[in-house]
């Protein structure tokens, strides 16, 4: 069997619509490209945090000494830079160094203000500033390279539920078919999914769904009546998302609308944990 190119899945990945009519025929039937297309879009959310907000951790100083004995450094560094700095006593060598030598004097700028030197590492705040435009394109490479290697090899090693960023400007476009998504049990998250058409012929799934405060994150997929076969279109990252259906995908044969609640586990099936769903109705 002929799989699907390391390009055309990247593309899919990143949400474009690329393929023909028989590539997403391929991809709904054929469980390794799915699974490939799984783990790009994954890598692309991944890609694509937003880290602003994320709380991170300072390294133990348990960590340094690992890598201090790992590499066998110098015993002048074996102190945590992190720390060194900060909690240090003062010596009398530091306190003699401090004082100027005999005869000579104190420099001091005229007329102006103490120099303040640069910090050489950027403070916490530093750290969280939000990404810049770098980030989209940091995700192309990621998906493209990540999709060069399961050319090359046959396989990736991480794999998980996809993140398309969702559009937040939809052009005008008619209702193919429409449904309430209904949460079931233990869940909270209601709302609806329309599938919509745009004037270029492009189809797009879009959906609302109230806040379900799920321990993972929220997968969007397409499944056949009895739910035997499942497609993954991408994350739900807010309350409501618009995703890009492939061109091969039959309403008839694939009306249900899942959203699903999966683990940072790197497994990207379904995880059988459907937070809401809903079965589409043609033509309403």
């Amino acid at each position: 069997m002929e799989h699907l190119d390391a390009e055309l899945l990247s593309l899919l990945a990143l949400g474009e619509p690329a393929g023909t009519d028989a590539d997403a025929d391929h991809l709904a039937n054929c469980a390794q490209c799915s699974e490939s297309l799984q783990a790009l879009q994954y890598t692309v959310h991944i890609a694509t945090l937003d880290p602003a907000g994320i709380e991170l951790e300072e390294p133990g100083g348990q960590n340094w000494t690992a890598i201090h004995e790992a590499l066998g450094l110098s015993p002048a560094v074996a102190a945590d830079p992190l720390t060194r700095g900060t909690m240090r006593p003062a010596t009398s060598s530091d306190t003699a160094a401090a004082k100027p030598a005999a005869g000579e004097g104190t420099t001091k700028q005229a007329d102006g203000p103490d120099h303040v030197p640069t910090p050489l590492r950027p403070g916490r705040k530093d750290r969280h500033a939000r990404p810049g435009l770098w980030v989209a394109a940091a995700a192309a490479g990621i998906a493209l390279g990540a999709a060069v290697g399961w050319a090359g090899a046959g396989f990736l090693g991480q794999t998980g539920t996809p993140a398309p960023v969702p559009s937040q400007s939809v052009p005008a476009s008619i209702v193919l078919a429409q449904t309430p998504l209904t949460p079931l049990p233990t869940h909270t998250g209601s709302g609806e999914a329309q599938v919509q058409q745009l004037p270029d012929g492009t189809r797009q799934l879009a959906i609302r769904l109230s806040n379900d405060h799920v321990s993972g994150f929220q997968g969007v997929w397409m499944g056949s009546a009895d739910l035997t076969k499942m497609v993954s279109l991408g994350v739900l990252s807010n309350e409501s998302g618009v995703f890009t259906l492939p061109s091969g995908i039959d309403l008839a044969q694939y009306p249900i609308v899942d959203i699903s609640d999966q683990p940072y586990n790197g497994n990207p099936a379904h995880s059988a944990d459907s937070i809401a769903r809903g079965t589409l109705n043609p033509g309403n």
